[in-house]
């Protein structure tokens, strides 16, 4: 069930063609940002790659459609001129409105 869940988590994966002891065979980075070189988690403190370092930027949402499904659904309910909230998010120190005008 393990590899199932890390398909699934997958978000993209590089596998070299060309075997080399400077380069890894394969890299993979999750969804959740964890990075695993040669299958193993990357720890760039204990790397046996000296030449490689990967830096991999952290964001708390990506996006799927939900939003633009939303719009098309609330469009066609929507009369002209009314303005809708799409969405409403506040975190700790921001705060995101999406609404459209029909």
């Amino acid at each position: 069930m393990e590899t199932m869940d890390k398909r699934n988590n997958q978000w993209i994966l590089i596998k070299f063609k060309k075997k080399s002891d400077r380069l890894p065979n394969e890299l993979r980075i999750d969804m959740d940002g964890s990075v695993y070189v040669d299958g193993e988690l990357y720890d760039e403190r204990n790397s046996k790659y000296s030449n490689l370092n990967v830096d991999v930027e952290h964001h708390n949402r990506l996006s799927s459609g939900e939003e633009t499904q939303k719009i098309i659904e609330q469009s066609k309910k929507a009369k002209k001129g009314e303005i809708i909230t799409i969405k409403e998010e506040e975190g700790p120190d921001k705060k995101e409105i999406t609404t459209v005008k029909f």
